[in-house]
This record gives C-alpha cells, sequence and structure tokens, in this order.
C-alpha cells in the first residue's frame, strides 16, 4: 500500500495552477530596461548643523540626581527596617 501512495500524482487546487500560469506569464513578460526608481528625493539631504544627541552635561546630571535619590532611598529603608525590628 505504501509503494502505491509514494507512486500516486499529487493533487492540486485549481487556484495553484492559475497561480502557477501566472509567475511564468510574469517571466516571461519583455520588459524594456528603463530608468525607474521607486523613490524621489524632495530636497537634497544635508548634514545638520548642531548634534542631535543628547547633551553630556544633562545626562551626567540626571544619572547623579538619580544615584544620589536611590542611595538616600536605600538608607531610609534599612533605617526604618532596623528601627521597625527594634520595637
Amino acid at each position: 500500500m505504501i509503494k502505491h501512495e509514494a507512486t500516486r500524482p499529487l493533487v492540486f487546487s485549481s487556484n495553484y495552477y492559475q497561480t502557477r500560469q501566472n509567475l511564468l506569464d510574469i517571466d516571461n513578460l519583455d520588459v524594456d530596461k528603463l530608468d525607474i526608481h521607486a523613490y524621489r528625493y524632495v530636497m537634497k539631504p544635508t548634514l545638520p548643523i548642531r548634534r542631535d544627541s543628547p547633551k553630556k552635561a544633562i545626562t551626567l546630571i540626571l544619572a547623579v540626581l538619580l544615584g544620589c535619590m536611590v542611595g538616600a532611598g536605600i538608607v531610609l529603608g534599612r533605617n526604618a527596617l532596623r528601627n521597625y525590628n527594634a520595637k
């Protein structure tokens, strides 16, 4: 029975044959080599005058403030736990 299944032809739907025919039609299509672009520039690209990246000073100040806040939170939290356990 398995030998019979191996030699049995595959049955495809009509959609498969239609798609296959469409692909063959596209392959046989004769297209002239034209200078066609899928994009166009509105303006000529230029380099920016200033950097768009974050400023180093602002980043450093924010990092120091955040570090101080986290450190103060840890100290206050440990102090609160120490006083809570003592009572």
